[in-house]
């Protein structure tokens, strides 16, 4: 079998192409530059230069590849809007047409949890929970037009699928550092203190149910992923600091009070035109901010997923 990756050189396109050479793929990876045509090729994967809007690029990488994993997006609390549907839905769109192209049979999406997000907390939903494309939130929006995108185009000889896991962690990422630089410099602040369930999605975990859906979804599909567990969110972020040996602190405010500061930030933000992030926006408090339990029921009896990499195991990979 052999695959192409977009994002390869990232911390979850890293994994994905790892674990495909561990399980007997031939891959190829998209390559913005030298440098990440480096770390890829170290990884084991044939290295494509060119980017997300290069479909040409894209579709010589794709020549002889049964599968894509399409990794790459844009995630990021701020930013314009141009920025994140050129990443998230253009780029989404040329993937699709190179694969189509190049002849290649099945196409799997790294979407997101966050594509259902609208402003409420969200209990134990499943994928009949509709796309939101809220006004608040670019990233939000964008990645879920990409779902959009990709399901649509499933067809008879092009099976789609997207896979939508949640607070992604793990070995490589980068959400410990921030966190541990926001504790430091005092700009850490609980939400309704962090008592609320939450779900999240090791890297390893990840990836496991792409392959699982390139392998066995039907197509037309998508599939949340998680770490098979519940954790209260004060509980979880506290376990990650403990790491670094980093306590977060007591301080709290409402999430009606973050929201509406976020909202605050981002006028002010967008009406003096600075180039720097808020430190606080409605995009962070709506990913972090207040409950988010799901169901991954479908994707364990359409695809036999079960996780690989349970909590404990995935702290311990960290903490040493």
């Amino acid at each position: 079998m052999k695959a192409f990756v977009t994002g390869g050189s990232g911390f979850v396109g890293g994994k994905m192409i790892q674990m495909l050479r561990e399980r007997g793929y031939e891959v190829n990876a998209l390559a913005r530059s030298k440098q990440s045509a480096t770390q890829v090729s170290t990884l084991g994967a044939s290295a494509v230069l060119g980017d997300l809007l290069s479909e040409t690029a894209m579709m010589k990488g794709m020549e002889g590849c049964d599968v894509v994993f399409h990794v790459a997006g844009f995630l990021s609390i701020w930013g314009a809007y141009k920025a994140f549907y050129e990443t998230n839905v253009l780029g989404t769109e040329y993937a699709l047409a190179a694969a189509n192209k190049a002849g290649v049979s099945r196409f799997v999406q790294i979407g997101a949890a966050a594509s259902v997000f609208n402003h409420k907390p969200l209990s134990n939903i499943d994928e009949l929970a509709p796309l939101q494309q809220p006004a608040f939130s670019p990233y939000i929006a964008t990645k879920s037009i990409a779902e959009q995108k990709v399901l649509a185009a499933n067809k008879p000889g092009f099976t789609t699928s997207v896979v939508r896991p949640s607070w992604i962690w793990g070995r490589g990422d980068h959400t410990l550092p921030q966190l541990v630089k926001a504790v430091r410099t005092g700009q850490f602040i609980w939400i309704n203190h962090g008592n609320y369930p939450y779900m999240t999605t090791h890297v390893t975990n990840v990836c496991h149910g792409a392959i699982l859906a390139a392998e066995k979804s039907p197509g037309g599909q998508s599939y949340f992923l998680s770490d098979g567990d519940v954790v209260q969110f004060r509980e979880w972020v506290t376990m990650l600091l403990s790491i670094e040996g980093v306590r977060p602190g007591k301080l709290s405010i409402p999430q009606w009070l973050a929201w509406n500061v976020a909202g605050f930030m981002e006028m002010v933000w967008k009406t003096t035109k600075r180039k720097d992030v808020p430190p606080i926006t409605r995009t962070m408090v709506r990913l972090i901010g207040q409950e988010l339990t799901f169901s991954d029921y479908k994707a364990r009896t359409e695809l036999g997923y079960m996780p690989i990499m349970n909590r404990d195991a995935g702290l311990a990979e960290l903490a040493n």
